[in-house]
């Protein structure tokens, strides 16, 4: 149950899950989060008119009487994950949303997790293997992959994005495509996508950069800045994808759209078509932002690894220009400000991997501390749940401090697992 509380009447105990502004316009950052400090209400009160209560996520339970007779609540099922006023306008108004409830813990889904993701590694090499060999491919196999695939993201989204984020292939263009469907299937799990389409994302995402097959691999591990004739050549990927799928049965015309537009901005700027705004479909705008993220929080040949903080805040602020505004926040909900997977410096000095998000607040995760303070790597490492923490440093409760990238102080958190 959702409903519209002015910021004269916050009180601790509630759930904030959207604000009547964008969340990158207050120091709330992207969160939802539970009001627990008279802080939090001060801050609601200067910045907003209004805020949208989550009662199921709220520990002070609502007072119909006190919010619905002074016209201040708009109640709607739990079973709708938006309100009808707040439903995302990129959303297609025929597509019926719902909710999706975790049935698993991570912990229990990790080794479902482990199984579809290495399925879907020998998919793609065998799919890459007869794309060189010149074979017809058939999608069955695929189709096999992506239902493993969704059926655990469906049950617990963390599991899958923590096995994908620490087990990132060496092959950079393999890798990245499933790392892409994930997230892909994340983004959708959060908007209430059905499960056909989200079926449908994952293909994308698996099969977006498979075009690059046709590109000369030294062309593709070039580390200098490319030629003009080079980088045409490289913008060709997403023709030979496509000449590659487009006879092949079974796949639907939507996930073709959707990799034929994943280099698409939404200011015109990209490429193949040089398409803009709503000219790009529902699932080439949620490739482009997937598919950048991904390329800026993992290792390529041209450019640094950024951490994942600040990949959102360039697809969210510096190229806000490039990607659909409100999808872009949609993501960050979808996979929380520090993703699963994510090496992140507490305040104590400790490295951390983020294991899973909190509901109610999304900068407080639990953690796996892989380091002592002084980034000395711990014989056992240990787990810890920012929100409901028991130990305290120096009095203080721990918090992130920053985001760090994969690899940062020689660490390698491939070797950490659940």
């Amino acid at each position: 149950m959702l409903t519209k509380v002015y910021s004269s009447d916050v009180k601790k105990g509630m759930f904030v899950s959207s604000l009547d502004r964008p969340w990158v316009d207050t120091p709330f950052m992207f969160q939802g989060f539970l009001i627990l400090e008279e802080e939090d209400i001060k801050l609601i009160q200067k910045y907003c008119a209004y805020v949208q209560v989550d009662w199921t996520r709220s520990t002070l339970q609502p007072s119909i009487a006190s919010y619905t007779d002074t016209g201040l609540a708009s109640q709607i099922p739990v079973s709708n994950p938006f309100l009808s006023n707040k439903r995302p306008s990129f959303i297609p108004s025929n597509i019926e949303l719902s909710m999706y409830v975790d049935a698993k813990p991570i912990e229990e889904e990790v080794a479902p997790a482990e199984s579809a993701h290495s399925n879907a590694v020998d998919t793609l090499n065998n799919l890459a293997l007869d794309i060189q060999s010149n074979k017809l491919i058939s999608i069955e196999d695929t189709k096999i992959a992506t239902k493993d695939v969704v059926n655990s993201m469906v049950r617990n989204p963390d599991a899958m994005m923590w096995v994908t984020r620490l087990r990132m292939q060496d092959e950079v263009t393999y890798g990245h495509g499933l790392q892409v469907a994930v997230y892909m299937v994340a983004l959708g799990r959060h908007l209430g996508l059905p499960r056909d389409l989200l079926d449908s994302l994952c293909t994308i995402g698996l099969l977006l950069d498979i075009g690059k097959i046709k590109i000369p691999k030294v062309l593709l591990q070039k580390k200098g800045r490319l030629t003009s004739e080079e980088f045409e050549m490289i913008k060709s990927h997403v023709q030979h994808s496509i000449n590659i799928l487009q006879d092949t049965s079974g796949l639907h015309p939507d996930v073709l759209q959707g990799i034929a537009q994943h280099h698409e901005r939404e200011n015109g700027s990209g490429y193949p078509d040089g398409l803009s705004g709503n000219e790009i479909s529902l699932f080439g705008r949620m490739a482009a932002i997937v598919d950048s993220f991904s390329a800026l929080t993992n290792p390529r040949i041209y450019a640094e690894i950024m951490p994942a903080y600040e990949a959102l805040q360039t697809l969210s602020i510096f190229n806000s220009e490039l990607y659909q505004p409100s999808m872009v926040e949609q993501f960050i909900q979808a996979i929380g400000v520090f993703p699963v997977g994510s090496m992140i410096e507490l305040s104590s000095g400790e490295v951390a991997i983020v294991i899973s998000h909190s509901k109610v607040r999304r900068l407080k995760p639990r953690v796996l501390i892989i380091t002592d303070s002084s980034k000395h790597k711990l014989s056992q490492p240990t787990t810890l749940d920012l929100l409901y923490q028991n130990q305290l440093t120096d009095n203080k409760e721990l918090y992130i401090q920053r985001g760090l990238p994969m690899g940062a102080f020689g660490l390698d958190a491939r070797e950490f697992y659940l």
